[in-house]
């Protein structure tokens, strides 16, 4: 049985509950839960060893694609999709692992800039293909027309998600 039957259920109860409870949709935001769940938690097996965590991976994935392996504070923030506490703590430990470093931008100490290392870099180019062979597998078994249909509807969620927001 799958692990989202008991899911199913709850749903369908609450639709003869509430007749107007858009049951299909809320399956469909359901079900975005339980697979983002799934991939932090396949990501995270991936990173165990390196003692990082999904919020640290993300940090320098995102430093490695980055121009110059450079980002501020606020695009990293944003593209990592954390607030900025939750930021600086992970900086806090990269940087005390020698990963990243973190300086002002000349001619403008407000604005934070944050860098791999070659420590950092090292790592990245180690990890990436780690997590990217255990959380690509959600895509097991589909074609690639059918991989461009998914990345279609979920681009136009996003919109409507950011058209809300």
């Amino acid at each position: 049985m799958s692990s989202f039957e008991a899911t199913k259920k709850r749903l369908k109860n609450i639709h003869g509950r509430i007749p107007e409870f858009p049951e299909e949709l809320m399956r469909l935001v359901r079900m975005t839960y339980h697979i983002q769940k799934r991939m932090k938690d396949l990501t995270n097996s991936a990173l165990r060893k390196y003692e990082l965590v999904d919020a640290s991976y993300m940090v320098l994935a995102v430093l490695y694609g980055s121009d110059n392996e450079t980002s501020t504070a606020s695009t990293l923030g944003e593209a990592c999709m954390e607030k900025p506490a939750n930021l600086t703590r992970v900086c806090n430990d990269l940087e005390s692992q020698g990963l990243i470093t973190r300086g002002n931008r000349p001619g403008d100490r407000r604005c934070v800039m944050i860098s791999l290392t070659d420590e950092g870099r090292a790592l990245a180019e180690k990890v990436l293909p780690e997590v990217w062979n255990k959380t690509t597998r959600a895509y097991d078994g589909y074609t690639a027309e059918e991989v461009k249909l998914l990345e279609s509807l979920l681009k136009r969620q996003l919109d409507n998600l950011e058209a809300i927001t």
